[in-house]
């Protein structure tokens, strides 16, 4: 149950292992998704590998493994090729924000072959956040009192955490109890996953800017100041006390849905 298969260039992958240990490599993963949405999209190098190991040993625990939660216990580099195998699954996650915002933000912004002006509009003092209303000659002017209202926001936040039931926000219904219970006031959003979409938006205006491409990578830790500016100034602009974000409007989610769940 616990043996790992390796490639005959020395990889480990999900696929060629036993259904037990699949088992417990996608819950890992999916938990692992979890939190970079709900908690963090980029912590630190130590807190990220603490709580790795975390989710693998508490996966092996919850489904019952003991073969394989036993392995880890006792044998550290099988411990850290599952925790690097799951590390590799986030990377992928993170970039898929990042194609996601891509392909939703050309036509809100009016990019065209020829943009680098409402570029540097937009990535001026991350102006991209604002609802924009554009002049005759085609450049973005804010609406400056509506931060973290502009468009991409709202189709990147769906088609990335809540499209369908696999979305992890409707694996983890359980985050948005404060939403159910309070259908007619302020629905809430972790400020986690608003910073994770807007630092991708940022990524991918910087990778039209630089007319980079698919290359231009949303992986390693190089947007962490990015990340961390919108959790700051989130926090500053709207005083919120916890976690969540308050006056994101978030109409596309099945309230009732989850409250069955």
């Amino acid at each position: 149950m616990a043996h790992l298969v390796y490639t005959k260039t020395g990889s480990v992958c999900l696929t060629d292992q036993n259904v037990d240990l699949r088992r417990v490599i996608q819950h890992d993963i999916l938990e692992l998704k979890a939190y970079i949405a709900f908690s963090h999209g980029y912590p630190e190098v130590i807190v990220k590998n603490t709580y790795a190991w975390e989710i693998v040993i508490n996966a092996a625990q919850y489904l019952k493994t003991e073969p394989i939660e036993k392995c880890m216990c006792t044998d550290k580099e099988y411990l850290g090729v599952l925790v690097g195998l799951i590390d590799a699954r986030a990377s992928l996650f993170r970039r898929d924000i990042k194609e996601t915002a891509s392909k939703n933000i050309a036509g809100y912004f009016h990019l065209s072959p020829n943009c680098s002006a409402i570029l540097e509009c937009l990535l001026l003092d991350h102006l991209y956040i604002f609802l924009q209303i554009f002049d005759v000659q085609g450049l973005p002017s804010p609406v400056r009192r509506k931060p973290y209202q502009a468009d991409p926001i709202f189709i990147i936040l769906f088609e990335m955490f809540f499209k369908n039931m696999k979305s992890i926000g409707s694996q983890f219904p359980q985050w948005f109890f404060d939403i159910a219970k309070n259908k007619a006031q302020c629905p809430k959003i972790p400020i986690s996953m608003l910073a994770i979409v807007c630092t991708a938006i940022c990524t991918a205006l910087l990778a039209k800017k630089n007319k980079s491409g698919e290359e231009f990578k949303f992986t390693g830790n190089q947007f962490c100041n990015n990340y961390n500016y919108h959790i700051s100034t989130y926090m500053r602009k709207s005083n919120t006390p916890g976690g969540y974000a308050q006056d994101v409007s978030l109409t596309f989610l099945d309230i009732d849905g989850m409250d069955d769940e």
